[in-house]
């Protein structure tokens, strides 16, 4: 028998308007008897809207179908931000994905990292952290997985990204000791990312594909007895980790670009240009791409300042590659 229930908490968000301001995460936990406890988990960042919805779309249908284990549902895990819309959290300007430094916490956003980790990590062996690009970027729809430190190669992994379903994968390293992928390391938790949609929009096919995404690893992790997809066995791997693979801005300007997520670009190739409209005398400076692959990640505002992420490219490597890169 299925059993539901809530397992919220608060935590204190005080403003100069509001001294003992209190915010409530959501957290809904359905069992259904013996097996693996996961977390799947959006809203990290509030202006992410993808993963959000899914899991939201979770929160009311999965109770009715899920057959062994425990899944704790945290659809707007920064929930101010969420309200927001914004990033990062409006009380404390706190980037939630950094804040996991444990006790004592020194304001909103540490304290639901400290509440997760004491609350939430002890108690699951997998977890699903869906991202997108935000208000700033889009990204193509891909799974990720991010090696904290010196982690060592989990077998699982690629099984994981392929019944997530997403054509695409992307990895990264991670050695800051404040984020979820170091949090979820200190636990032994198994961790699969997403990165998906953003430009502070989102559609109905992105939803459903994280959706499906999410009950695919669920059924990978045996927590669903029937699932209509075994997963996508064609995956392409983009080492995000390689400094070439990301092209920043190092002036100011409007961003104007010439490619399009998804399309593959030789070195070297034109991809865009900065432009000063309101410097007419100020010539266009042509962007090009800082290696071949394919564009992955694309920024959605077309002002940019110094620094600001423009794109990210990287070769298509096969998903068993991942090994070589631990």
């Amino acid at each position: 028998m299925v059993q539901v229930s809530r397992e919220d908490f608060s935590v204190a968000a005080a403003t100069n308007a509001s001294a003992y301001r209190r915010i409530t995460i959501p957290v809904l936990r359905i069992e259904a008897g013996p097996g693996p406890a996961v977390a799947l988990l959006a809203g990290v960042h509030g202006d992410e809207w993808e993963g959000q919805a899914a899991i939201l779309d979770l929160w009311h249908h999965l109770p009715a179908n899920l057959q062994r284990g425990t899944v704790y549902l945290l659809p707007a895990v920064n929930a101010e931000a969420s309200l927001a819309g914004t990033r990062l959290s409006p009380a404390d300007g706190g980037n939630l994905n950094r804040a996991f430094f444990g006790a004592p916490a020194r304001g909103y956003t540490e304290s639901i990292a400290a509440a997760l980790e004491a609350r939430l990590l002890p108690r699951i062996q997998a977890m699903v952290d869906v991202h997108s690009g935000g208000a700033s970027l889009r990204y193509l729809p891909s799974s990720v997985i991010t090696r904290y430190g010196d982690d060592a190669y989990d077998e699982r992994l690629p099984a994981l990204a392929r019944a997530f379903g997403m054509p695409h994968c992307m990895f990264f390293r991670g050695n800051e000791a404040g984020s979820m992928p170091a949090a979820a390391s200190r636990h032994g938790v198994l961790r699969l990312s997403a990165e998906i949609g953003g430009g502070r929009e989102t559609s109905s096919t992105l939803v459903d594909q994280c959706r499906d995404g999410l009950l695919g690893c669920l059924g990978a992790l045996g927590l669903l007895s029937e699932r209509a997809s075994s997963g996508n066995a064609d995956i392409s791997l983009h080492d995000l980790d390689a400094p070439a693979a990301t092209l920043r801005t190092r002036e100011p300007g409007v961003f104007v670009p010439d490619v399009e997520l998804g399309q593959s670009v030789s070195a070297g190739q034109r991809i865009g240009r900065l432009m000063e409209p309101a410097r007419p005398d100020m010539p266009m400076r042509p962007l090009s791409s800082p290696q071949a692959g394919t564009i992955v990640c694309l920024r959605a505002i077309a002002r940019s300042d110094d620094g600001d992420c423009l794109l990210q490219v990287a070769p298509a490597l096969p998903l068993d590659s991942l090994v070589s890169k631990y």
